[in-house]
């Protein structure tokens, strides 16, 4: 019997481990900025890039624009929508709290690679922020499904500005000689900060030496009985942000020293788009997200002095002071012995 007990467990635990062999553990889904500025939302085999999306004036018709190597007839479902149902009527006057839909992913000519670009029309949505997400609802490949079943969100901190904005920006935004092409500001979803003055980091397409500038945001609690606007609420505008030269002929980098010391524990940051062309309804305004403060960094709450990004590199001169000393103290050795020489 005792035998007989053993060899049940022995055959017990070879059936789970063949079981583990057959039906594989779908891997987790990451996501990830890369240095492109994309969102790359990935299980390790299969993956969606997004580009990146920015904020916009309500009216705006712009591309939501991405490449996946899923295969062809995988059908995805996309929606732009705020959460909770948007704000109170009164104040959004029943516009439209977003749209859902389909998109067929098509045969393309990249070697498995496919781009596709998903049509946002935003003519009577309502001045709100919005989330943008999506889910693989079909696929010939059952793989496919299983890694994005769930839906996964691309950007959650996506503002779109009332219609009034329109005439206040182009005041001060005027078409530039390079109208046409669309600037974008890439910077992860939500950002702890864990300094009283933190340098916000992240990429961009626009040229070495623009500067920007941030405005602090308070977002208003979503729902149905809010009856604030909640994009009225913007506050202020600070510079002393720039952008320096990138890794990647195209892509830069940009710096934004934060003063915290105004904040609050939940605050979004707005990096404005110092291209914007007002004209160009695909164009984004700025650029939001989440700016709070880490829970491992006590006593962040104190003032800092905001100063300019150091923006020439710094290697040269490191290595120019290095060479300087070991000339110098060259030089001292070779004189030193020359005078033992001579004694």
């Amino acid at each position: 019997m005792r035998l007989l007990k053993r060899y049940l467990s022995l055959l017990i635990a070879a059936i789970l481990v063949l079981a583990l062999i057959i039906v594989p553990v779908a891997a987790e889904l990451k996501t990830t900025q890369t240095d492109e500025g994309k969102t790359l939302i990935s299980n390790g085999t299969y993956w969606i890039s997004w580009d990146p999306i920015g904020d916009h004036i309500v009216g705006d018709q712009f591309f939501i624009n991405g490449t996946t190597n899923l295969s062809d007839g995988t059908v995805l479902m996309y929606s732009f929508i705020t959460p909770s149902g948007g704000c109170h009527t009164k104040i959004c006057n029943r516009k439209n709290a977003g749209i859902q839909g389909d998109l067929l992913l098509k045969p393309d000519n990249s070697l498995g690679i496919k781009t596709f670009s998903i049509l946002i029309n935003t003519t009577d949505f309502q001045s709100n922020q919005f989330v943008f997400s999506f889910l693989v609802i079909s696929s010939r490949n059952p793989a496919e499904v299983d890694a994005f079943y769930q839906g996964s969100t691309v950007d959650s901190t996506i503002l779109l500005f009332p219609e009034d904005w329109r005439s206040i920006t182009a005041r001060s935004q005027t078409t530039h000689p390079d109208a046409g092409i669309s600037y974008w500001i890439s910077v992860s979803n939500v950002m702890e900060y864990t300094r009283p003055c933190y340098q916000l980091t992240g990429t961009t397409n626009l040229s070495p030496g623009e500067t920007l500038s941030y405005s602090f945001f308070s977002p208003v609690e979503f729902g149905p009985n809010n009856n604030v606007d909640p994009i009225r609420n913007v506050q202020g505008v600070s510079r002393g942000g720039i952008v320096v030269p990138g890794e990647k002929t195209g892509i830069n980098r940009f710096i934004i020293p934060i003063n915290t010391s105004n904040s609050t524990e939940w605050i979004n940051v707005i990096i404005w788009n110092p291209r914007y062309n007002s004209s160009d309804p695909s164009d984004s305004i700025s650029t939001s997200m989440e700016f709070r403060p880490s829970p491992n960094a006590p006593n962040i709450s104190t003032t800092c002095s905001v100063t300019l990004p150091v923006t020439t590199p710094t290697l040269p001169l490191s290595v120019m002071g290095t060479c300087g000393a070991f000339f110098v103290i060259l030089c001292i050795c070779k004189l030193t012995r020359k005078k033992e020489n001579d004694d």
